[in-house]
């Protein structure tokens, strides 16, 4: 009988013990699950209208003009409000496109930003994109299209070394007529490039491209235009 008691008790241990443990676990378990959610993603409106507001100070752009006719007095209102400027930040923050992607294989979400501003003067040509990376560490790439720009031109000028047929090339509206379109195994979008000899309404030739952040690389598809 005392055998019979001491093994009931050495079962009743046993179990309790086990069900200590599981409970430990789970409590680690949801511990853990606080942790990972103390850890927010980049808030991406907060973003957004942080750089719209950096752009504007910095004069880079002016204010969005939401005016539907170029010669009334709103118009006029926004060129002396935003004295030097040509284009616009976009009226509605939906143009505003936003990618999250971890562009440093940091194994965190970082936050592509792009836009293209709307032509609130009635100039003639396109108006520029504009882009930035925010890094999940806070930190930021601001150069983004200048970066894009010079690797479109570089790596079409290193392709006129294996085909003669390329034209030299110039850097006219290059910048207001580069974009772009997403994210896809790399930033992709379009580009028109120009001769010395093109009218604004006809570059030479319009491609696509598609740059890897992290490498710096640069694939570029070139078509003839057709004038």
């Amino acid at each position: 009988m005392r055998n019979q008691k001491l093994r009931i008790l050495v079962l009743c241990s046993i179990l309790l013990t086990a069900a200590a443990c599981r409970q430990n676990t789970k409590k680690g378990n949801n511990s853990n699950d606080i942790q990972v959610a103390k850890v927010n993603p980049i808030e991406v409106k907060t973003e957004i209208e942080k750089w719209k507001k950096q752009l504007v100070e910095n004069r880079q752009i002016g204010n969005p003009c939401n005016c539907e006719k170029l010669d009334s007095p709103s118009i006029q209102k926004w060129e002396k409000d935003n004295p030097g400027q040509i284009d616009g930040l976009p009226s509605d923050d939906k143009k505003i496109k936003s990618v999250s992607f971890d562009f440093d294989n940091d194994n965190k979400a970082d936050l592509l930003l792009y836009f293209q501003g709307e032509n609130c003067t009635g100039h003639n040509g396109g108006t520029k994109t504009y882009a930035k990376i925010i890094y999940s560490d806070g930190t930021s790439k601001s150069d983004l299209m200048t970066e894009i720009i010079n690797s479109i031109q570089s790596e079409y000028n290193q392709s006129r070394k294996t085909n003669n047929n390329l034209k030299e090339i110039t850097n006219d509206y290059l910048e207001t007529s580069t974009t772009i379109g997403g994210y896809h195994n790399g930033i992709i979008g379009e580009f028109s490039l120009y001769t010395k000899d093109d009218a604004h309404c006809c570059p030479s030739y319009k491609g696509t491209y598609t740059y890897k952040l992290k490498s710096k690389s640069m694939e570029i598809e070139i078509s003839k235009n057709q004038k």
